[in-house]
């Protein structure tokens, strides 16, 4: 298989992860912010968002909310070979480190686990998502094949 084809073929694994990835945070974030909705996609006690977004202050829940959506669009745009997923996943990447921040503080505050939900493993695993779509966007741009 030439180097262009498994380059490409890369892409699109690093493209389906993070659109599954951000696309089923979208949902549960959706699903936590808009109760309604919340009864059609039932989910097990313990896990979503519904409860930790209920008790984080405003700007940790905007950069949570910003890494998910964000993180979705650099994703579809990463999937589609647009160059400007470079600059969306790394936006998105900066607001995933803001919610880690918060996490962080949280956890030194004794709030480990909100609604079920490790506020460290959380924050960190979207930091993690982001920065690994962000850094092969980045590297594909450099060598030619984004």
């Amino acid at each position: 298989m030439p180097a262009q084809t498994q380059r490409g073929a890369l892409i699109t694994l690093f493209a389906v992860v993070g659109c599954l990835w951000f696309g089923l945070h979208a949902i549960e974030y959706v699903a936590a912010r808009y109760a309604p909705l919340s009864a059609i996609f039932s989910m097990p006690e313990g896990y979503g968002l519904a409860a930790l977004l209920a008790m984080v202050p405003a700007w940790a829940s905007g950069a949570i909310g910003a890494t998910v959506w964000i993180g979705l669009l650099g994703s579809v745009l990463l999937l589609l070979r647009d160059r400007a997923a470079v600059i969306v996943l790394a936006v998105a990447f900066l607001a995933a480190l803001v919610s880690l921040v918060w996490g962080v503080m949280a956890l030194s505050d004794g709030m480990g686990t909100l609604g079920g939900v490790d506020v460290v493993q959380f924050t960190g695993a979207q930091v993690a998502v982001a920065f690994g779509c962000w850094l092969y966007a980045r590297l594909s741009k450099q060598v030619g094949t984004l």
